[in-house]
């Protein structure tokens, strides 16, 4: 039973981050328009962007090798998996043990990997400019990401995700160092986020 109650724990945790993932990307785009004086699209935008895109036809390439068919599940199934491992709604799943800040970091710069070689998969210009810009953003964030990484867990003494979150809820005290670490982790996914809309034309009116 004890068993069963975990996994399904679990499950509920993936399954939420799976739901609220594009709800987050709609409020964001949201608060942004509105510090732009715009209206900005609804907040499940991004949903309603899924649900069309999952009904047009797939369009491949002539040649398109087997690398570019399943880039998409890869990279769909390792930032899942990622996002699924750190403790958001709660803290000791049946899978916290491989919540390793080092693996999760492996796991989303694997991911950017396949993005970036999908890209020159099928040897176009554009696909080519894409996977450079995709290579030169990580390799900017992902040292900065391995120091802020490195940074809370000299502190809490572990790169256990678990462990550093029960450190971290039991010792709330200010520390410079934890600040500073936040700030860079913001300026970091303002940075990946701007990565993946460069153009920012998805922020409505």
């Amino acid at each position: 039973m004890t068993f069963l109650f975990d996994l399904m724990a679990q499950g509920i945790q993936m399954l939420l981050v799976l739901a609220l993932a594009p709800l987050l990307i709609g409020f964001i785009r949201k608060q942004k328009a509105r510090l732009l004086r715009r209206k900005g699209p609804p907040i499940i935008q991004p949903w309603r962007d899924l649900i069309r895109l999952l009904r047009k036809e797939v369009v491949l390439a002539e040649n398109a090798s087997w690398l570019y068919r399943s880039a998409p599940y890869l990279i769909f199934a390792m930032t899942w998996v990622a996002a699924s491992l750190v403790p958001t709604f709660a803290t000791g799943l049946m899978f916290s043990w491989s919540a390793d800040l080092i693996a999760i970091i492996a796991l989303l710069g694997s991911a950017r990997f396949f993005l970036a070689l999908a890209g020159m998969d099928i040897g176009t210009s554009f696909g080519g400019i894409g996977s450079s810009r995709e290579a030169m953003f990580g390799s900017l964030a992902e040292p900065a990401t391995i120091m802020i990484v490195f940074t809370v867990s000299y502190i809490a003494g572990t790169t256990q995700l678990s462990e550093i979150a029960a450190y971290m809820a039991g010792n709330l005290g200010l520390r410079a160092s934890v600040g500073m670490a936040l700030v860079a982790l913001l300026i970091v996914a303002i940075a990946c986020r701007q990565s993946s809309n460069p153009s920012g034309a998805d922020d409505g009116a």
